[in-house]
């Protein structure tokens, strides 16, 4: 059946077109036998059959342009459904055949895009788990020393007899076993913060949608950094108050990390300032430290994830701030990093903005 098809004329492949080319044909005949009849002379069935035969031209190569028109179409929607060009199509006619190809320009935009959207995906994951690999084989090398080490100390204490020499192998030991604990800590954040992420890219999250009290967020978010600010002497001021609607959970997730980082970069004995502001607008949180503030290149890329600022500790993964603000632009929120002016003391300042109402 395929081989009768492609035996016919180009303008003839085609039920519809056959169909109404057989009927055409069928209306000029008895056009023409009326004629005839009627007039009861050649002349005028003459006349009647060349107005035929030139109609069945005329319609014949307008049919002919649209089905090359359509094929070449069609060959420039599956080259560009295969990537070897990209659809554009220039017309300035009006009609069916104009409406058709739009939709398919715009359905060719859309497939452009998804797979640019795709190629961006695919290297952005590309580069998280480079960076998760970078990042996890430095405390599973230090694991793999330190166990090492610790198989060694074991052997020597077996050997040796002197206690002296037991004393300082055991406190060797323990050194050793606070540094794997160390690693194990960093593995498992790193760890828990990466499926954190990935429920939010997912948008697999459903946040909570209830009241929050921000100084009570605040000082439970500064709780898991109660030692270490004591240990260097810091001291967390917070006032104002406030609260939106959110997840209380989450955000403690996210400012807690923000005060995390404030925390590592203030020196011994000073302070960091929490200010709250509530409006029927927003609510405004401002923490700000007295470190030495952000580098241009760091202020532009602070929310980059596994990006280490030029100050940032040996034990900084890259990945707190970055998702900080996915949780707080997940709740409606923005986040800025900037500096604070010399003049008024330097340092850096987190703005945090919650809002009421859906921007």
């Amino acid at each position: 059946m395929m081989r009768e098809v492609r035996e016919f004329p180009f303008a003839l492949r085609g039920r519809h077109n056959r169909k109404s080319f057989c009927l055409m044909l069928l209306i000029s005949a008895i056009s023409l036998l009326i004629i005839c009849l009627v007039s009861r002379s050649f002349f005028p069935g003459l006349l009647a059959l060349l107005g035929d035969l030139v109609l069945i031209f005329v319609w014949y190569h307008h049919v002919r342009a649209i089905d090359k028109e359509l094929a070449g179409l069609s060959d420039l929607v599956d080259r560009t459904l295969r990537g070897e060009s990209s659809l554009s199509i220039d017309s300035s006619e009006e009609g069916a055949f104009a409406i058709l190809t739009g939709e398919l320009e715009k359905m060719a935009v859309q497939l452009r895009t998804e797979a640019d959207q795709k190629k961006i995906e695919k290297q952005k994951m590309s580069r998280a788990l480079a960076n998760i690999a970078h990042q996890l084989r430095t405390p599973l090398t230090a694991l793999n020393l330190n166990m090492d080490l610790l198989m060694r100390g074991n052997q020597k204490m077996n050997m040796d007899l002197m206690q002296d020499q037991n004393e300082s192998a055991m406190e060797s030991r323990s050194r050793q076993m606070h540094e794997m604990r160390r690693c194990l800590l960093r593995m498992e954040y790193l760890v828990e913060a990466m499926l954190k992420l990935a429920k939010l890219d997912s948008g697999t999250v459903q946040f909570k949608r209830e009241p929050v009290l921000l100084r009570e967020m605040l000082t439970r978010a500064a709780e898991p950094l109660r030692i270490p600010m004591e240990l260097k002497e810091q001291k967390l001021v917070i006032s104002g108050d406030g609260s939106f609607l959110g997840d209380m959970d989450w955000s403690l997730e996210a400012v807690g990390n923000i005060l995390k980082n404030c925390m590592e970069h203030t020196p011994e004995g000073k302070e960091i300032c929490v200010s709250i502001e509530d409006s029927p607008i927003a609510a405004r949180i401002v923490i700000q430290d007295q470190g030495e503030g952000f580098s241009l290149e760091d202020q532009a890329r602070i929310f980059d994830r596994f990006y280490r600022g030029k100050n940032a500790s040996s034990q900084s993964v890259g990945i707190g701030l970055a998702l900080a603000r996915e949780i707080i632009l997940a709740q409606n929120g923005t986040v800025k990093a900037e500096n604070i002016p010399k003049e008024k003391g330097g340092g850096a300042m987190f703005t945090i903005r919650f809002y009421k109402q859906v921007i």
